[in-house]
């Protein structure tokens, strides 16, 4: 059961670090931190109030930025407050059960838990070791091929397969096996960062491909419907491939290289010590092979069925605790971890109560009066980028293009950028996350690989810093060059 233990123990040593400053958070001499925190939560809520916000609009608003502040500072343990949220919610609003936790009820949080079964399996039976293995051949020679590795295999993985938390669900537990593979073990920086790169990969960079996401989808979508125009896969790619993928792509490995530096275990070592790894495969292996053969297929044809991802992945898990006797059940419940789910329902009720108090609708007024007829074209481009960061950090990415896209017409009137450039400057906002809780697909791969909020957060804030500098003049000087934008 060795195998067993490095995923869960992994999740549990780093929710311990993680929460362990949080620990005494209600000693006598941090009682300064809460007190600071709801006195900037009474302000924001006072500065609403004089904006017009009332009623269930107002009181999310204030619940999500408190929040949001603790999950920030690490002042609290992540789970408190995911439950902190839950109760504040449920008690001083009246979305109602069904959108306060609507979280249990979500794919993601079912892919959370059938993540770790399969993560499990992986160990159990060796075939995680036997993929590391595979991958250690061609990119665990250092530490720099291998982020690099592993963020073209995610972006290439958004090519063919349309579902961000199906991506992160396969490649979490493959990443814990290659970095055990070359003696990343936990605590180790260079793990975090491998883990990091792999999950914001999966996020940002499938921006730059038209289905490869929820919030492309809903911008297509949106665009047809209220704009009549319709994106097309290769023009969409032309325009964003390059600086969105390639460059941000540049950025997730320079950053993880120097925020978690690290080194990996030479691979002639590592193959000594994992002879097992070159043996033929066991028919427990060839069971697991199967059964997450199965499980991509049936997310590949999602459009046909309609089975969600996430109820996909509990049958998966069921088959792997149940008929195939992959995962012994007994010891599967001794190392499940309960913050990581409490985490990814937290996120999802967060998203789906701004969604129902309205509060993007509420931000709407004020946007559709923003004039760019004004501005020169490089001034108003940086303002639909600093617009669209701002509404992913207010309502979160899959809910951002939903407002972002009907302002289009408004944004685009008199504007000095053609409609086309207006709309795809959102993809910029988008792809440039702040805080984890923007992509709930990031969610996922922290509760899957046990990193927690600090460090998340450090690679979040550092690499859009940097796509700030690269990235975004970058994607306009590539739109110039195409003839999509106008810089003079």
């Amino acid at each position: 059961m060795s195998a067993t233990a490095s995923p869960s123990s992994s999740a549990s040593a780093t929710v311990a670090t993680a929460t362990a400053p949080a620990a005494d958070a209600f000693a006598p001499r941090h009682l300064w931190r809460h007190a600071l925190l709801a006195g900037l939560g009474a302000a924001a809520g006072l500065a609403l109030y004089a904006t017009g916000l009332r009623g269930n609009t107002l009181a999310v608003a204030i619940i999500v930025l408190l929040c949001l502040s603790y999950w920030a500072t690490g002042w609290l343990p992540d789970f408190l407050v995911s439950l902190l949220l839950m109760f504040l919610l449920a008690t001083c609003t009246s979305l109602g059960a069904n959108v306060v936790f609507s979280g249990f009820t979500s794919s993601a949080f079912w892919l959370v838990f059938s993540g770790a079964v399969i993560g499990t399996a992986l160990g159990v039976t060796g075939l995680g070791e036997r993929v590391a293995s595979r991958l250690a051949d061609h990119c665990g020679h250092a530490y720099g091929i291998a982020l690099t590795g592993f963020v073209a295999i995610a972006f290439a993985l958004g090519i063919v397969m349309p579902s961000t938390l199906g991506r992160i669900a396969i490649l979490t537990p493959i990443v814990l096996s290659f970095c055990e593979r070359v003696g990343l073990a936990q605590g180790r920086p260079g793990r975090t960062g491998l883990l990091l790169a792999t999950a914001l990969a999966s996020c940002e960079l499938s921006t730059a491909i038209l289905p490869a996401n929820l919030p492309n989808l809903v911008m297509a979508g949106t665009a047809e419907t209220v704009l009549g125009l319709r994106l097309g896969y290769g023009e969409y790619a032309i325009a964003l491939v390059p600086a969105l993928a390639v460059v941000r792509g540049i950025v997730l490995v320079v950053v993880a290289m120097r925020l978690f530096p690290d080194r990996l275990t030479p691979l002639a070592v590592a193959n000594t010590a994992n002879p097992a790894a070159r043996t033929p495969m066991h028919p427990q292996e060839w069971r697991l092979l199967v059964a997450l053969s199965l499980m991509l297929g049936l997310w590949l044809t999602e459009p046909w069925h309609h089975i969600a991802a996430g109820w996909v992945g509990l049958g998966v898990a069921l088959l792997c605790l149940g008929p195939l006797r992959l995962v012994n059940p007994d010891a599967f419940l001794k190392h499940v971890k309960l913050a990581p789910l409490w985490f990814v329902a937290a996120i999802v009720g967060l998203t789906a109560a701004v969604d129902h108090a309205g509060l993007a609708v509420a931000l709407r007024p004020a946007l559709s009066h923003l004039d760019l007829a004004q501005m020169s074209a490089p001034s108003a481009y940086l303002v639909l980028v600093a617009l669209s960061m701002t509404l992913t950090f207010l309502v979160t990415s899959n809910a951002a293009p939903a407002l972002y896209t009907p302002l289009v017409p408004a944004l685009a009137l008199g504007a000095p950028l053609p409609v086309k450039a207006v709309l795809l400057t959102q993809t910029v906002g988008l792809s440039t996350l702040l805080l984890p809780y923007q992509a709930p697909p990031l969610v996922l791969a922290m509760a899957l690989a046990g990193i927690g909020i600090r460090d998340a957060t450090r690679y979040c804030l550092a690499t859009a810093l940097v796509a700030l500098v690269t990235v975004v003049p970058m994607t306009a000087l590539w739109w110039h060059l195409i003839g999509l934008l106008r810089l003079h």
